[in-house]
């Protein structure tokens, strides 16, 4: 097998960073392996060859990517045609098409057979086989944000969570093992999410606002329409119509709420795009989309104001996605109480590629940390700064973690209520100070470069009200510290500090045997009111809670071989792990379908589809042993899949890239082969997702799509052969596969 499959076996290289690359290039040429996880030890002398093989000196990811090319081919021309007469898809399409959904939606049936109904998952189950803990699962899709009720206790605890594709969902028993969750997105003329808000001024806690729209910078980060507003708990929506001018076409991926005034408005827009493909096609800014920036209403969002912007990224109509990025977006925004008896509430707010600003006591806005961005247009696709406040006794502890796109750093100030000149000149944060370095085995280095190399799409930043001296920190999993023959860590996709950001311990996998272990990429972060320990995390997999117990891990670090640093770093991080992790997913149906592909013998009974970063699912009418019609069948990206026409037992699928599997025995966890080395190797540019599709009535002949046309006659080689060298589980891969 050849070196480029290593680590698509049993990591999952989330779809973030790829998705991220996407965004830039339009199509990359990915010569990386497929991105998918389990048991870790069958493939550490692969994997440690691949680090060798991919990594550069100073551990940067290398990947050999061509410059990529104009996107072409049916899926843009399918976008052409739903944006036409225009070049882009538009909002005014976007909401006319809901418009019209709703006039069908009350039309009666001509016969009961024309209705809709859901197949799933609303329980997705991931057999133990497909995790990289080696513990079963539920998992749902990409979460954006949760919000959570101010009374939120163990007899009602009223939780929101924003889905990148599947709207908002409710539950009124969250600290419950197995809650309860509704839809909530009546209303809502989009799907995708990026923020969610309580009215701090309504103690029953029934008016929320919904920022459609996700701010997540990735290539599949469907723009919005609006803002929402809900008096009824979430039940019903409607949109405020001042928010369509400065919105649409957008993301809004931040509000905040003037504590003394419920008429008193933020948002904070970002880049989106509306009509993205599964394979390449679409994502172009409409010319006539609003400056993205921090837009301000004074009467209760009938009308908003664009009040402050920076430098961001004009469309170039001669690039295949438009070159506008992230550059100028607004990330989050959060009023503090500055004053005795309130007396005035100051607003702070974070901009990718500038910084952190908050508003003067003239009602301007000033800038207290300047982003290792800089502003810079070459910065635009990956820099990004997050922050959480953390006021205690009289004085405004603020966290802030901000990366130019290479490296991610963490910095502390313990009272920022001082002259901004004492925070930053605008270049160097002299009054801040930095947390993380880059020497292993000393407190700092566990804050460094936390969100791995794709802050841009998951970099969540939080400190639970009333305790300022912890925080947590979450982004992306730390592969090369997991699958090694010597871990010092279980992956730190999510950290947590109670020494205000000194040192740090890995929440990833809980004291289970075998764990239960948090997804890689790690978009949202929130805490049960009154218990800083019980936090809630949204993810590309989903939500989880932590129990609120910790335990001691770190005497197992000595069994790990490890020694110097990387022994002094396994013992500080694993010295308090979550006790147990709970998966909250189940009844969430909110799996993001890259493809679907039916069996042809029976068709409405059996079918697989690929998923954003939650892998190919299987779904049979019959329920597996764990009562559920669908389970995952192969980790990583799912992309595409297909049910081969003269043998169903024949099915395949693609990760990222082109990268790809056989299956001889149906959707067996057990039965995948790696076959894609020849597309690999052909270093020919690639969709992220490349298209697949079976030869109808020729059992065994599949094309896919590089730069050529691609087929094979026999399923992608000999079964014997692929079982024995090229196994997702078991293989041995000393042969080309």
């Amino acid at each position: 097998m050849s070196r480029l499959t290593l680590k698509a076996r049993y990591s999952i290289i989330c779809s973030a960073f790829l998705a991220f690359a996407l965004i830039i290039t339009g199509i990359i040429s990915y010569t990386l392996p497929a991105a998918r996880h389990a048991h870790a030890a069958p493939v550490q002398r692969m994997f440690n060859h691949f680090l060798a093989t991919h990594y550069n000196d100073d551990g940067q990811y290398d990947d050999n990517s061509g410059p990529g090319s104009l996107i072409s081919g049916p899926a843009q021309e399918q976008y052409y045609d739903r944006a036409y007469p225009h070049s882009a898809i538009s909002y005014n399409q976007s909401i006319n098409a809901y418009n019209a959904f709703q006039v069908v939606s009350r039309q009666p049936m001509v016969t009961q057979g024309q209705s809709w109904h859901l197949v799933g998952p609303t329980t997705g189950t991931v057999p133990g086989a497909v995790t990289y803990t080696g513990r079963g699962t539920v998992v749902s899709g990409r979460i954006t944000v949760i919000t959570i009720a101010n009374n939120c206790d163990q007899n009602l605890c009223r939780v929101w969570v924003g889905a990148a594709g599947g709207g908002i969902w409710e539950t009124d028993d969250a600290l419950a093992p197995v809650p309860n969750w509704r839809a909530s997105s009546n209303g809502l003329a989009s799907n995708a999410i990026g923020s969610i808000a309580l009215d701090p001024n309504d103690a029953s806690g029934a008016t929320l606002y919904a920022g459609t729209g996700e701010a997540n910078g990735s290539s599949d980060s469907e723009a919005g329409v609006g803002l929402f507003k809900s008096t009824n708990f979430g039940k019903n929506w409607r949109l405020l119509p001042g928010s369509v001018a400065a919105a649409k076409d957008r993301s809004i991926g931040a509000i905040a709420v003037d504590p003394t005034n419920p008429n008193h408005i933020f948002i904070g827009t970002d880049v989106a795009r509306h009509g993205a493909s599964s394979v390449n096609g679409g994502r172009f800014t409409p010319p006539d989309a609003p400056q993205v920036g921090l837009y301000e209403s004074t009467d209760g969002g009938a009308t908003f104001k664009l009040v402050f912007s920076k430098t961001s990224d004009p469309v170039n109509p001669g690039s295949p996605n438009g070159s506008d990025f992230f550059r100028g977006g607004i990330t989050r925004i959060a009023f503090y109480t500055n004053g005795p008896g309130a007396a005035r509430q100051q607003l702070y707010f974070s901009m990718s590629d500038y910084g952190l600003f908050r508003e003067s006591a003239n009602g301007t806005f000033e800038q207290v940390f300047a982003s290792a961005g800089g502003g810079a247009v070459a910065n635009s696709g990956g820099a990004r700064t997050e922050f959480a406040l953390a006021p205690a006794g009289g004085k405004l502890r603020i966290y802030v973690g901000d990366t130019d796109g290479n490296t991610a750093d963490l910095y502390r100030v313990d009272d920022a209520n001082v002259p901004a000149t004492r925070l930053t000149d605008g270049s160097k944060n002299a009054g801040w100070l930095k947390l993380s370095n880059s020497i292993k085995g000393t407190p700092g280095f566990a804050a460094y470069n936390y969100c791995n190399p794709q802050c841009s799409y998951d970099m969540p930043i939080a400190s639970p009200p009333g305790h300022p001296d912890t925080v947590w920190i979450g982004g992306s999993m730390q592969y090369s510290e997991i699958f090694t023959a010597n871990p010092p860590s279980n992956g730190r996709a999510v950290q947590r500090s109670t020494d205000a950001g000194v040192s740090f311990t890995d929440m990833t996998d809980d004291m289970q045997s075998p764990p239960q272990g948090m997804h890689p990429d790690q978009h949202a972060i929130a805490f049960a009111p009154g218990n800083p320990d019980i936090a809630f995390l949204g993810s590309d997999g989903g939500l989880v809670r932590t129990s609120g117990g910790f335990s001691d891990a770190s005497g197992g670090c000595a069994s790990r071989g490890l020694t110097g640093a990387d022994l002094t770093d396994c013992q500080s991080w694993l010295k308090a792990v979550p006790t147990q992790i709970f998966s909250l997913n189940s009844g969430l149906a909110t799996v993001q379908f890259q493809s679907l592909a039916i069996n042809p013998q029976h068709p409405k009974t059996d079918l697989i589809g690929g998923s954003q970063d939650n892998g190919t699912w299987s779904y049979n009418q019959k329920p597996t042993s764990a009562g559920s019609n669908w389970f995952e069948s192969v980790g990583g990206d799912g992309g595409q899949s297909l049910i081969d026409t003269g043998n169903p037992n024949i099915r395949m699928h693609t990760y990222y890239g082109p990268n790809g599997d056989v299956n001889f025995k149906g959707s067996d966890p057990t039965g995948w082969d790696f076959i894609a080395d020849p597309l690999a190797n052909s270093k020919e540019s690639a969709s992220f997702y490349i298209p697949l599709i079976a030869a109808p009535g020729v059992s065994g002949t599949m094309f896919t799509g590089l730069e050529h046309v691609w087929r094979t006659n026999d399923s992608g080689g000999p079964r014997a052969y692929l079982d024995q060298h090229c196994n997702e589980l078991t293989g041995d891969f000393k042969s080309t596969c």
